[in-house]
C-alpha cells in the first residue's frame, strides 16, 4: 500500500509540475509576442527565470501569473537594454565569424573568435539566473555572469550537458518544445545556477 501511495503521489507530483511548467511557458510566449518579439522576449524570459528561480528557493506553490507580470513589467527597460547589448555581441561576433571564415582564413583569428564566442555562451547561460538574483549595476551583470560560469565549472559543464540532452529530446519530441520548450529549458539552467550561487555566497 505504501508503494502503491508513493507511485500515486510521483504521478500526482509530475503531473503538477508539467502543468505548471506548461503554463510558465505559455506566458513566456503571450508575454513576448506583446512585446512584438524583439521588445518582449528579454523581459519575458527575465520573468521566466524569476518564477522558475522563486520556485527553486522559495515555494512551487507561489502564484505563477502575478510573479510573472510583476517582474516582465518592472524589469522591462532594463532587461531589454541588457538584452539588446547581448543580441547586439552575438550579431557581431557571428559576422565576424562568417568575415573569418570567407575572408581572412587564418586559424589563428578562427581560434580566437571561437574562443570569445564560447565565452560569450557561457555568459548566456548565466545571464538571466544573475539577472533575477542580484541588483548591480548596468555592466555588472555581465561581469558576474561570467565569473560565476568560471568559478563553478562543474555546474557550466551540466548545463551544456544538458542543453545537448535536451536538443536530442526536442528532436524527438517536438511537441514538448511546442507545450513547455521555455521552462524546460530554462528549469536545469536555473537548477545549476542556483546551485552556483549558493556555493559562491557560501564561502563569500
Amino acid at each position: 500500500m505504501t508503494i502503491i501511495n508513493g507511485l500515486f503521489k510521483w504521478v500526482y507530483d509530475m503531473g503538477n509540475w508539467l502543468a505548471k511548467v506548461m503554463y510558465l511557458h505559455f506566458l513566456w510566449l503571450i508575454f513576448t509576442l506583446l512585446g512584438l518579439g524583439v521588445f518582449g522576449i528579454s523581459p519575458a524570459t527575465a520573468a521566466l527565470f524569476s518564477v522558475i528561480h522563486k520556485w527553486l528557493e522559495e515555494d512551487f506553490d507561489i502564484p505563477i501569473f502575478k510573479n510573472f507580470y510583476s517582474v516582465y513589467k518592472s524589469d522591462f527597460l532594463k532587461s531589454n537594454s541588457l538584452g539588446f547589448i547581448l543580441i547586439g555581441l552575438g550579431i557581431f561576433l557571428y559576422v565576424d565569424m562568417n568575415i573569418s571564415q570567407q575572408y581572412i582564413k587564418s586559424f589563428y583569428v578562427h581560434l580566437f573568435l571561437l574562443i570569445i564566442i564560447f565565452l560569450y555562451m557561457l555568459t548566456i547561460l548565466y545571464f538571466f539566473p544573475v539577472f533575477v538574483r542580484y541588483e548591480l549595476k548596468f555592466f555588472l551583470y555581465f561581469k558576474q555572469s561570467f565569473y560565476v560560469a568560471l568559478a563553478r565549472p562543474l555546474e557550466t559543464v551540466a548545463m551544456i550537458i544538458c542543453l545537448f540532452l535536451l536538443f536530442y529530446l526536442f528532436r524527438f519530441l517536438p511537441i514538448l518544445l511546442f507545450f513547455a520548450g521555455s521552462s524546460i529549458i530554462a528549469y536545469p539552467l536555473a537548477w545549476f545556477a542556483f546551485r552556483a550561487f549558493v556555493q559562491i555566497e557560501g564561502k563569500n
